[in-house]
């Protein structure tokens, strides 16, 4: 009876495969209540000379706005600060063109290898469930080879590589420089 229950919570996703594996079945918080640390301040929102802004120019005359900071953030603390200093939430991507844009200024404007954009995947089985966090259609996807990764009841956090402009997924408590839109 107990196995059955544990599958059903996991299906549900209400446990998460490192509580199945550590034998602890107690409902889990949020992604973003996990990063929460009480009584520790908020980071400050970056600075001018720790971003930089760009428009992109969209289908019927829509004009997209992203700014690319080099602080380095965990993935939740990033959007938070898109949240917070922008008015926006961690970019999603819908076209190849926008994708390289991004792609150029993240090389150009940061010294890391990879930067945050706003999607998320959660596997279950074979099945890999990706999804943006500002509730946007997922119409594109540039995956590098072998990802998204493919593990038991696993959330990952989506990043843009700034050498080819692939997409990987991996932890969200990695720390890396991320582009807002807003």
């Amino acid at each position: 009876m107990k196995l059955f229950l544990v599958l059903a919570l996991a299906l549900l996703g209400a446990v998460s495969a490192r509580q199945i594996h550590e034998g602890h079945l107690k409902q889990e918080g949020t992604a973003e209540q996990d990063e929460v640390k009480p009584g520790e301040p908020e980071p400050p929102c970056p600075t001018e000379s720790e971003s930089f802004r760009m428009t992109v120019p969209g289908e019927e005359g829509r004009t997209y706005r992203y700014v690319a900071v080099n602080n380095c953030q965990t993935f939740w603390n990033a959007d938070k600060l898109c949240a917070r200093c922008y008015r926006g939430r961690l970019a999603s991507i819908h076209s190849e063109s926008v994708n390289q844009k991004l792609r150029n200024v993240a090389r150009c404007r940061t010294n890391q290898g990879q930067v945050w954009i706003g999607g998320t995947t959660f596997h279950l089985f074979w099945h890999v469930n990706c999804s943006w966090i500002d509730r946007s259609h997922w119409n594109y996807s540039n995956w590098a080879h072998g990802n998204p990764h493919r593990r038991f009841l696993w959330k990952k956090c989506v990043a843009l590589s700034t050498s080819g402009g692939h997409w990987r997924n991996i932890g969200c408590s990695t720390s890396m420089p991320f582009i807002c839109e807003y």
